[in-house]
């Protein structure tokens, strides 16, 4: 039995107290990733169960955007396809609800992230590998990506002036 896809949230900020880190304070992305890192091998329930594996995905995500002021941002997602058929009401055919939990981390400008807008690649693509050894391997696909690239090394490596945990509806 997994973790309910609405307390999802609660069970990321658990994981950052877990290690020590404040959710909206985040100031170490090291540890902050292997807190997300251990969310991503929970399961979760409430999925939609006819996508079997692309009802889970997860992506990292980094750039300026508008709604972090155009300051470098990082973004640690898991995506869910949430099976909302009881709720649906629309005379088409039914789709389920996307849904997202982020780990949104912002930081101050410095000079080794001014080319963070300007990388070939702006996300790792999401992965929909099923919690275990396929998204252990895509996980460190992820890693291998941030750790090829300086501009990321020094997001990384950077500390965040401020955090966040969301649960937002994704389409």
């Amino acid at each position: 039995m997994g973790i309910a896809w609405r307390e999802a949230p609660e069970d990321l900020v658990g994981l950052l107290r877990l290690h020590g880190l404040t959710p909206d304070r985040v100031d170490n992305v090291e540890i902050a990733w292997k807190a997300f890192r251990e969310f991503l091998a929970q399961p979760v329930d409430g999925l939609e169960p006819g996508l079997d594996s692309d009802a889970d995905s997860f992506i990292v995500q980094w750039g300026r955007y508008s709604w972090h002021d155009r300051l470098p941002s990082l973004s640690f997602t898991r995506q869910f396809a949430v099976d909302a058929q009881e709720t649906w009401t629309e005379t088409d055919r039914y789709q389920p609800e996307m849904w997202q939990v982020s780990l949104d981390l912002v930081f101050a400008d410095a000079p080794a992230l001014a080319d963070l807008d300007k990388l070939d690649v702006q996300d790792t693509g999401f992965n929909f590998s099923p919690p275990g050894p396929a998204r252990n391997h895509a996980i460190g696909k992820a890693e291998w990506t941030v750790q090829h690239h300086p501009t990321l090394q020094a997001l990384w490596a950077s500390t965040p002036v401020h955090s966040a945990v969301t649960l937002d509806r994704a389409d």
